[in-house]
């Protein structure tokens, strides 16, 4: 009954004291939280605990809801905020963008050969290496599936810079990989 229902119905349900409604939200939408969260903190104990107070926040605040957002945006709002709590003095102090992030080379290509010729451990170790205000707009885009605008609503920025640090993120990552170019006629 309730996998039919939008997010939105399941959340008006839970305000009213539904708990087969936030189990539902719950089903829905823990995995990719959890996912977001174990990005934010590299720990999946902290994560987990974060995902553990994300939803007791959801069941406590569904009324509190003003439907300005999407649920599942409104949801990631509240775990990240979670993560956070737990990274206290954890995060480096905000620098200019300028110093913070490196020109991507005018090279062509490099993003394109670097992905392609990656395997799966190149790639952990290099989003690893990410700075972590990459790595968590690289999982929103990609893991969460986020739009532009959903991840600005999340982390509080523009879109502009959503899509800026989007950019320098790919281009930090296909530096990180390793590049391997076959000459030609070989």
């Amino acid at each position: 009954m309730t996998m039919e229902m939008t997010d939105l119905e399941l959340l008006r349900l839970v305000s009213r004291g539904d708990e087969h409604a936030f189990e539902a939200l719950y089903a829905r939408h823990a995995a990719t939280l959890l996912a977001y969260a174990e990005g934010l903190l590299r720990d999946r104990g902290p994560a987990e605990e974060a995902l553990q107070e994300t939803f007791i926040a959801v069941w406590r605040g569904a009324a509190s809801f003003e439907e300005r957002s999407l649920v599942r945006t409104w949801l990631f709002g509240i775990c990240r905020r979670q993560a956070l709590k737990r990274m206290r003095g954890h995060l480096p102090a905000p620098r200019p963008l300028d110093d913070a992030l490196d020109l991507p080379s005018p090279e062509p290509g490099p993003q394109a050969v670097a992905l392609a010729r990656a395997d799966a451990a190149a790639v952990a170790a290099a989003l690893g290496a990410l700075a972590p205000l990459h790595r968590e707009v690289l999982d929103l885009a990609f893991a969460a599936e986020m739009s532009h605008a959903e991840i600005a609503e999340v982390l509080g920025i523009p879109v502009g810079t959503v899509k800026s640090r989007l950019f320098n993120a790919r281009a930090a990552l296909a530096r990180a990989l390793p590049v391997v170019v076959e000459e030609a006629g070989r």
